[in-house]
């Protein structure tokens, strides 16, 4: 995944890439997650092509 992509990632206030676990990592309970920057990243993955797959508490796993 580039470095743009982490970049934008990292911008959202609830989420996180943590490139130690190759993951996007929610910072909130999920209730107080943003839906929109879930699915904001959900798009930004697939337009860019990036193998990925979802997890408990809207976390996003990048598969390699």
């Amino acid at each position: 995944m580039s470095q743009k992509i982490i970049d934008e990632i990292n911008r959202y206030s609830c989420f996180q890439f943590d490139s130690t676990q190759n993951r996007i990592i929610n910072l909130k309970s999920q209730e107080n997650t943003n839906i929109d920057e879930f699915l904001g990243i959900q798009f930004m993955l697939d337009s860019n092509r990036v193998l990925h797959k979802f997890e408990e508490n809207f976390e996003i796993q990048i598969m390699r």
